[in-house]
């Protein structure tokens, strides 16, 4: 999947549909590594296939320190694993945590089967089933992504922080 490398943020609007962890690595990086402002992630354990490697996690502490106005919000139904393991990206967070929030949905959203990863508003990576790889990228789908940021925020309003995930001072 080289030519998900190649893409840009914002102009290339054909949807690549990506089936593998590699594949939905490389997308989540090259979207990331483009971003300049907003980093939304859907995820039921944060796949550490995708979110917890160098290259992920050396993007997303990029786009946080690009701006003083980047702002990353994470949703993590099921962080036992994470708790138990730990985790780059949520290690990132307790340190960058002016820039990056890490929340639990609600009890009405547990349940719900797909992730997603939407970048400044314009580009995504969707699956509809968030235990298969099998999904959808594109570099530039505004109403899309538009229609995934308003669910997340609807969400997002109804979270809260993840207990699991609190930072334990030593």
């Amino acid at each position: 999947m080289s030519n998900l490398e190649q893409m840009k943020l914002g102009r290339d609007a054909e949807p690549v549909l990506v089936a593998t962890s590699t594949d939905n690595r490389i997308a989540a990086v090259a979207l990331v590594k483009q971003g300049r402002r907003y980093l939304y992630i859907f995820s039921r354990d944060l796949d550490a296939s995708v979110y917890d490697t160098t290259t992920f996690v050396s993007a997303v502490r990029e786009l946080a320190t690009y701006s003083r106005y980047s702002q990353i919000r994470i949703l993590v139904q099921n962080s036992e694993h994470i708790a138990k393991h730990g985790h780059r990206l949520v290690q990132l967070a307790h340190r960058l945590s002016s820039f990056i929030q890490v929340r639990k949905p609600g009890r009405d959203h547990q349940a719900l089967s797909e992730a997603f990863l939407v970048v400044d508003k314009l580009g995504l990576l969707h699956r509809k089933m968030s235990d298969r790889y099998d999904g959808v990228v594109n570099f530039n789908a505004p109403l899309e992504a538009t229609a995934l940021v308003r669910f997340f925020d609807e969400v997002w309003d109804r979270s809260e922080p993840d207990p699991e995930l609190r930072r334990l001072y030593i």
